[in-house]
């Protein structure tokens, strides 16, 4: 039985329920739920001829959050599955394993026009959406009738190691996971507001840091999108203007993007109860929560999950029992804790995490090897380690793959760029060992710093969880290369940085 392609019905059904609410709000720019139901009836005539093409995959990369949004569901409304791009270069290795059969470019982008690829300058969308504000809701292009089991989004998910794997959703599966979205959402805006003075009035807004091209950005933008409310876009330099503008709103952000935003909050800023944060995509430490509370908002909340299962936890904050807490899974999954033998471990055992149950994927599309290691019986092993104490509540203890043998003892390179951590003058690190030529592992961290200290303290340190640790070799470094999930690219910084450790440090 067919039906219509789901997120942009939804945008249909506000625009004509509430059609003056604003869709897409900047400091520069507010356009309405009406304006977007008009530009994207407008964009799907103009591309019609798109379905005769026998196409599977579109990709979009767009720049301009409205303009990427208004094309992606205009594919939507003509049924055809969509992609979203980085802006800028993207990886060789990243188009071959998305193949898309079209790429959809406007705006000031990386890829460069040629076969399978379609330009759409400026002047096309001036004679396209000429007078779209006037357009007779009658004359709307309708949604073209689609399987609730045709394919609807395509995404690159790395969060399970360093590399890309294809993830694919139907219509229907896009719907189910934007639903769970809007619970937890629900559940979670108006259990925080239920202490607060006053009554909440209108629905939060978002601004989220993940970008499209992640599934998790498209679907957490998209539950905003078919709840009513207002999708916030900023850039680097704007933020922290732009969180205060809504009267309420819900800010997603990774660690590495809050720390950014910390930095550029304005010094005299004060906690304000408008604004709802969500952690996602690492580890929530205790000294940057403490800046959080002093600086931004005192309703925070960390949320655990993949893009191959969706969201699986959630807690608030200062409800954690130490900072690797990050909730009792929520009612849609079943998460386990298992030994190396698959064999499930008792409360407050530590071992290899598996999730099942709604939002989690089939597998890999086009991966059968590394969909065969992650997806196992009926069970998705993301590569994150952990426990579930006694109350039920999950615990995170780092990444298997983040778990390192050298000279018979073994050590968790995240625990030790934690560590690192602590020093302040360290804005973010990445540990990895590469073996010299005599087969010895040897371990680096790669540091983003301007300043000087003291690396002999940072040793000692390191060496009070690991006494038989091996010399640690500092490397600074301008940036840290992160997966999409968030956790440290080490296979990239190896690969950057092993001529320099073999000739400049001279490294045998």
């Amino acid at each position: 039985m067919g039906g219509c392609g789901m997120l942009d019905r939804f945008v249909a059904y506000n625009a004509r329920s509430a059609g003056d609410v604003i869709a897409f709000g900047s400091l520069s720019h507010q356009r309405s739920y009406a304006l977007l139901e008009a530009t994207v009836s407008r964009l799907a005539r103009a591309l019609e001829g798109l379905r005769s093409l026998d196409l599977q995959r579109v990709a979009v990369q767009c720049p301009d959050p409205w303009r990427h949004w208004a094309l992606t569901l205009a594919l939507g409304r003509l049924g055809l599955a969509s992609a979203s791009l980085v802006n800028g270069e993207v990886p060789e290795i990243e188009l071959s394993i998305l193949r898309p059969d079209l790429i959809i470019l406007h705006g000031k982008v990386g890829l460069l026009s040629g076969d399978g690829r379609l330009s759409l300058h400026e002047d096309w969308f001036e004679k396209v959406l000429s007078g779209v504000e006037n357009d007779d809701p009658s004359s709307y292009y309708p949604p073209v009738p689609v399987q609730r089991s045709a394919p609807c989004r395509l995404a690159l998910a790395s969060g399970t190691n360093q590399t890309p794997h294809l993830i694919e959703l139907s219509f229907g599966e896009v719907e189910e996971q934007i639903h769970r979205l809007m619970y937890h959402d629900m559940i979670e805006f108006f259990a925080s507001s239920a202490g607060r003075r006053g009554r909440v009035t209108g629905k939060p807004q978002l601004l989220c840091s993940i970008g499209l091209q992640a599934l998790s950005g498209f679907l957490l933008a998209g539950a905003a999108l078919a709840g009513g409310t207002t999708l916030r876009s900023s850039d680097a330099q704007s933020i922290g203007a732009e969180v205060m503008q809504a009267s309420t709103l819900m800010v997603v952000m990774t660690p590495v993007h809050l720390n950014h935003l910390l930095q550029v909050l304005p010094p005299n800023m004060r906690p304000v109860e408008h604004i709802h944060l969500t952690v996602v995509g690492g580890k929530l430490s205790v000294a940057v929560l403490e800046k959080v509370k002093k600086r931004f908002t005192p309703h925070v909340q960390v949320v655990y999950g993949t893009d191959e299962c969706g969201i699986v936890a959630a807690i608030a904050a200062e409800k954690r029992q130490g900072d690797d807490e990050v909730g009792p899974p929520l009612p849609w999954v079943d998460v386990q804790v298992v030994d190396s033998k698959g064999q499930r471990l008792e409360a407050g055992q530590a071992g290899d995490i598996r999730i099942r149950g709604g939002g989690v994927i089939r597998g890999y599309r086009d991966d059968g090897p590394a969909s065969d290691i992650r997806f196992r019986d009926g069970w998705f092993y993301p590569g994150d380690r952990g426990f579930l104490s006694p109350e039920g509540s999950l615990h995170l203890q780092g990444r298997s793959d983040a778990l390192v043998n050298a000279g018979g003892a073994k050590f968790d390179l995240e625990v030790m760029e934690n560590i690192l951590l602590t020093e302040p003058r360290i804005r973010d690190v990445g540990v990895f060992t590469l073996e010299n030529k005599e087969g010895t592992e040897r371990f680096y961290a790669a540091v983003v710093s301007n300043e000087k200290f003291d690396d002999k303290a940072l040793s000692a340190r390191l060496r009070e969880r690991y006494v038989a640790l091996p010399p640690v070799i500092l490397i600074w470094v301008p940036e840290i290369p992160r997966t999409r999930a968030g956790h440290v690219n080490r296979d990239k910084l190896k690969t950057t940085l092993k001529d320099y450790i073999r000739h400049e440090l001279n490294v045998r």
